[in-house]
């Protein structure tokens, strides 16, 4: 955790919301080690003692670590969801109420993922405590002086007591809160979560968590109430079957993400090398970007399937395909980068969405590409107010961290200097309260390139939806003011998501190659046994 902890700012680590997810793991691990004390060290305490200890922390400190844990497991379906609005055009979507002004209801609403998670957990936690010290001042065998007659301790030698003491109805709110995560949340999580292929291991983590977690209720039950268990109770005991999920949760949710640090520094490391070996001398040796070539699109928003990029790269006046595997980490380059950026940045926007959830880092690029095209050339005084809105839409959308969804992963200094070009005039635009969306405005609208306005009415029409910024505009903006921040994400880009993109396109690529040459023998008369072996390879 702490080596995680420390890493925390990497995007891999930045996006999964680790306070949530160690404070959830620090609850279950406590619980775990109190556990594995209670036998040994309960034996030189009074029994009853023994048992109220692990009566209020299985039925308080274990049912909050467990409802912490699948909070922060649910964050990735969300943050999943929310990156899909990078795939397709970028549009504002009004939050649907001002929390600020109307009903608690909509104050809900517009809370952010993680406090209203926290809240429905708040609000879960207060019926149990209330369940389970209502159901403990009720049961006479904690306390034999008051309580509901028959509920006495039973047994008459010390076995048969710890027996009862393990059963009984007052166990049941914690079980049912049990039951309800795993039974009911966790399959569901599982079953949304199935069609995500997320290059980061996130998916896999919760659908690893989701599993391990399947068992422990019911063989806890089992062991409980089975005679037949009794032998394995003895070396095996019937709580030891929740703990084992415990283990397994710390698992997933800390080694996971620490894998994919020590993954990602490889990767980082092996695009750095590749960056300083070819991109500088790329045009000495023959080897270029051919302006000429065709942009490539993917063939749905789903990224299970693509059409191969016909853009290609010219050596010595031969073209190869751009991700061909001739290449070699050649494709490694900031050069390569770029040219996909300006030539058709589509599939690599979906992959970064659907797959890297970084697709904010795509769209910035390619909306500071935008405004720095429509505005090179206009510098009029008069243009100046038009630019400072545009930029302060792109400051809204990407960087502010009140009012972006998924705000840019820049430093603190970085960050404080577009503050005090931006901060005051999104202030004045988005009001002071933090929008549930990436911006929040009155109505839904595509994105405005003044490059693409072909008449005078289109362009007052797509104005009248646009920001219009009336105040003072700060003496240190310019055209070059997201300059350093472009370099940085581009840096992260080719860092981070573009060496899996490629390898993303390189292994469809071998995958169409393989599927054509399948059918290609199979049409051309193959031995029933390679088309049984055909078959066999289309269908797992």
């Amino acid at each position: 955790m702490a080596f995680c902890w420390y890493n925390r700012n990497l995007p891999i680590l930045k996006i999964r919301g680790l306070p949530l997810s160690f404070f959830a793991i620090g609850f279950l691990h406590m619980y775990w080690i109190l556990a594995q004390l209670v036998y040994p060290i309960g034996q030189t305490m009074p029994l009853v003692l023994a048992y109220d200890i692990q009566y209020f922390f299985m039925g308080l400190w274990f049912p909050l670590g467990v409802a912490l844990f699948h909070a922060s497991n649910l964050r990735f379906l969300h943050v999943a969801r929310l990156q899909k609005q990078f795939t397709g055009p970028a549009r504002r979507v009004e939050s649907g109420c001002n929390g600020a002004k109307t009903s608690w209801l909509c104050r809900l609403r517009n809370m952010d993922h993680t406090t209203r998670s926290i809240m429905f957990i708040a609000l879960g936690m207060v019926i149990q405590v209330l369940l389970t010290v209502g159901m403990w001042l009720a049961c006479r065998k904690y306390h034999p002086t008051y309580g509901i007659p028959g509920t006495e301790l039973r047994g008459e030698t010390l076995l048969e007591q710890l027996v009862d003491l393990s059963r009984g109805w007052e166990w049941w709110p914690s079980v049912l809160w049990q039951v309800i995560w795993t039974w009911i949340v966790a399959p569901i999580l599982l079953w949304r979560a199935w069609g995500i292929r997320d290059t980061m291991g996130w998916r896999a983590q919760t659908i690893g968590c989701c599993i391990s977690n399947l068992h422990a209720t019911p063989m806890f039950l089992v062991a409980l109430y089975a005679p037949v268990f009794q032998k394995v109770n003895k070396v095996f005991t019937p709580s030891q079957w929740i703990h084992l999920s415990i283990f397994m949760f710390e698992i997933f949710t800390v080694f996971v993400p620490a894998f994919q640090v020590v993954k990602f520094w490889i990767q980082k490391r092996k695009t750095t090398r590749s960056n300083e070996k070819w991109d500088s001398p790329l045009q000495t040796t023959g080897l270029t970007l051919s302006p000429q070539a065709e942009p490539f699109t993917p063939s749905s928003s789903s990224t299970e399937h693509w059409i191969f990029p016909t853009a290609t790269l010219t050596k010595k006046s031969k073209p190869l395909d751009i991700f061909s595997e001739d290449l070699g980490d050649r494709l490694l380059t900031m050069s390569a980068l770029e040219y996909v950026l300006s030539e058709n940045p589509q599939p690599l926007q979906e992959f970064s969405a659907l797959r890297d959830f970084s697709g904010e880092n795509i769209a910035f690029l390619t909306s500071v590409a935008k405004w720095r095209s429509c505005w090179a050339t206009q510098s009029a005084d008069d243009q100046k107010r038009k630019m400072y809105s545009d930029a302060l839409e792109i400051y809204i959308d990407y960087i502010s961290p009140r009012d972006a969804e998924f705000p840019l992963n820049l430093s603190f200094a970085e960050i404080k200097r577009v503050e005090r070009i931006f901060e005051a005039a999104a202030r004045s635009v988005c009001g002071e309260q933090t929008p549930i969306s990436p911006t929040s405005f009155d109505i839904e609208i595509a994105p405005f390139s003044c490059c693409e306005a072909s008449s005078p009415v289109e362009l007052s029409d797509r104005n009248a939806s646009r920001i219009h910024y009336e105040g003072e505009i700060p003496e240190e903006f310019g055209l070059t003011v997201f300059d350093s921040i472009q370099a940085h994400i581009k840096y992260l880009v080719l860092t981070n998501t573009w060496p899996r993109f490629v390898d993303e396109m390189q292994a469809k690529r071998r995958q169409s190659c393989e599927t054509a040459n399948s059918e290609g023998t199979w049409k051309s008369g193959s031995t029933i046994t390679n088309r049984i072996a055909h078959l066999v390879r289309q269908i797992f």
